[in-house]
């Protein structure tokens, strides 16, 4: 799903050309002020309250801006599946990961989840649901491989939450909570609604 703004890759690249410590929370942080202050990646992390050996989709993973840090919070009996559909980007994501062995890096189709059923806690979308062609459908499409208690979480620049909810609510997904902790972004939790 790296079809991102120039703007935003190009940050996030000049971050990650950086030597990256492939240890604790933080892989870039600290390497890019700017980004970090608009994202603020700890505060962001603890949000989603992972639980260690959990199983995490990180999906439009880009360059990995929030893998590592996902890895570190499942820990080494969980595990992150990152997907994208740039070579380029998974290719310098799986240099970076090489050493993790609780993460795997996955090529997917554009719209297509490429995740299997019934197997992730947490699937996160961070500002990648405006370049789906139909944001409801892959809404839809994600439900089958979420856990019974599984949850997406969806963060984005605040003025993209109204299209975010109405699709999700299309989709038959619940909000379940929302972290309003971030200075820029919006951060979602959704399930799917019980009568779907």
């Amino acid at each position: 799903m790296t079809r991102r703004e120039p703007d935003r890759m190009s940050m996030e690249a000049s971050a990650l050309e950086q030597p990256v410590p492939l240890h604790g929370v933080g892989g870039v942080e600290g390497v890019q002020p700017a980004y970090d202050q608009s994202r603020q990646p700890a505060r962001f992390i603890a949000a989603l309250e992972i639980a260690p050996g959990q199983r995490i989709a990180d999906v439009g993973a880009g360059l990995g801006y929030f893998t590592l840090r996902l890895s570190d919070a499942v820990g080494p009996a969980g595990q992150v599946v990152a997907t994208d559909i740039n070579d380029e980007a998974l290719a310098r994501l799986r240099a970076r990961v090489s050493e993790r062995k609780n993460v795997v890096v996955r090529k997917v189709a554009p719209d297509e989840p490429g995740l299997e059923p019934g197997a992730y806690d947490l699937i996160l979308l961070s500002e990648v649901d405006h370049f789906l062609a139909d944001r409801k459908d892959f809404l839809t499409r994600l439900r089958a491989a979420l856990t019974p208690n599984g949850r997406v979480a969806v963060t984005h620049l605040r003025a993209m939450r109204p299209p975010l909810v109405a699709a999700a609510q299309e989709a038959g997904y619940s909000i379940v909570s929302e972290y309003d902790g971030l200075p820029d972004h919006y951060l979602l939790f959704l399930q799917p609604s019980s009568s779907q």
